[in-house]
């Protein structure tokens, strides 16, 4: 993983609902009851606290036998950027320096983030739409560190977290979904609106406080307390596929309608990405929009899900501005659509 060649589970492209939900991520924040938050924490603490979680997730080896721990100060930019692209750590993680880590497989599907905003985000990642299946095995695997860790709790409150948005259970799930179709017949605003009116929040590519890039948004609950594990699963997956459903009902009538724009859109962009000598990740991720929804419509040969999603975990999105990343970025998009055609006929 470290080395960026080994290519998460939800980049393969084939989960459920794969033409819209790119991947399915739940989410536990824990905290240690005999620490500090990371944010309060000596450099002893945090090295304490990365020992006993390791020393915990020993019981995970069953299931997940490559397991690793990497730690963030011993990684490249580059590693760095990889890790956050492909939504394994967040920025706040991979700029965290020493006493950051993060214990992983290969394949994503289950790592924890180690002195983040809490001692352990432990998070599961699926491909296409999972919301049960992914809270099923991330539920599983705080059992097993549990057993061998005491979690600050209340049991007015229930789990003890940095931040107050995560006290209660913890629980995050979210979806992340292409809704390139809603953007373009101008229904997305109505849309989500209904989201947050059923206390689910909708997030850029990259969760809180970051923008909507791409058409690609995180839908995930709003309340951590006050509903149980599996209300906030239920609910998550309910919008989610309230959601799949108006994108799918847009994108029929763009296909029947405008499908002429469709193609122009996705001819401007591919052009574009083709022809850049230099291009920044936001950039880039928007280009690569309306070639998606084309793609998902049939109207792009050569051109899957698993490819646009490699070049998504491809952005170096930490490199940011530095002008050999932006070069870097601009061959690599060239390299893997060379054999990219849009469908006229």
């Amino acid at each position: 993983m470290t080395s960026g060649k080994q290519v998460p589970e939800w980049v393969k492209g084939d989960g459920p609902d794969n033409d819209i939900v790119i991947s399915t991520r739940a989410r536990l924040a824990r905290s240690l009851a005999d620490f500090p938050f990371p944010s309060r924490a000596s450099g002893e603490d945090l090295s304490m606290v990365v020992q006993k979680v390791r020393e915990a997730s020993a019981g995970l080896l069953g299931r997940f036998p490559g397991l690793k721990l990497v730690s963030m100060d011993k990684l490249s930019r580059e590693q760095k950027s990889f890790l956050l692209d492909s939504h394994v750590a967040s920025v706040e993680q991979v700029n965290g320096g020493e006493g950051r880590a993060v214990i992983l497989e290969s394949g994503a599907r289950l790592s924890i983030m180690i002195n983040e905003e809490d001692h352990i985000r432990l998070q599961c990642l699926m491909p296409g739409l999972m919301c049960e299946e992914a809270w099923r095995l991330v539920d599983w695997a705080d059992d097993v560190l549990s057993a061998k860790l005491e979690y600050g709790y209340s049991n007015r409150y229930g789990y003890l977290t940095a931040s107050l948005t995560n006290v209660g259970t913890g629980l995050r799930v979210s979806a992340m979904m292409h809704l390139a179709g809603l953007a373009i017949t101008k229904k997305l605003n109505m849309q989500l609106r209904a989201a947050y009116d059923l206390g689910v929040s909708v997030r850029g590519l990259f969760g809180e406080g970051t923008h909507w890039t791409g058409d690609l948004f995180q839908v995930s609950n709003e309340k951590t307390l006050g509903l149980t594990e599996r209300e906030i699963t239920e609910r998550v997956r309910s919008v989610a596929g309230y959601l799949l459903t108006e994108e799918r009902l847009a994108r029929r009538e763009l296909l029947a309608e405008q499908r002429s724009r469709l193609l122009e859109n996705a001819t401007r962009s591919l052009d574009s990405l083709l022809g850049a000598m230099s291009v920044k990740p936001q950039e880039a991720i928007a280009l690569m929009s309306p070639i998606r929804l084309a793609a998902a419509l049939g109207l792009v040969e050569n051109c899957p899900g698993r490819l646009l999603n490699e070049l998504l975990a491809g952005m170096q999105v930490v490199a940011g501005d530095d002008g050999k990343a932006s070069i870097e970025r601009a061959s690599l998009l060239k390299n893997k659509l060379a054999d990219t055609r849009i469908i006229y006929n």
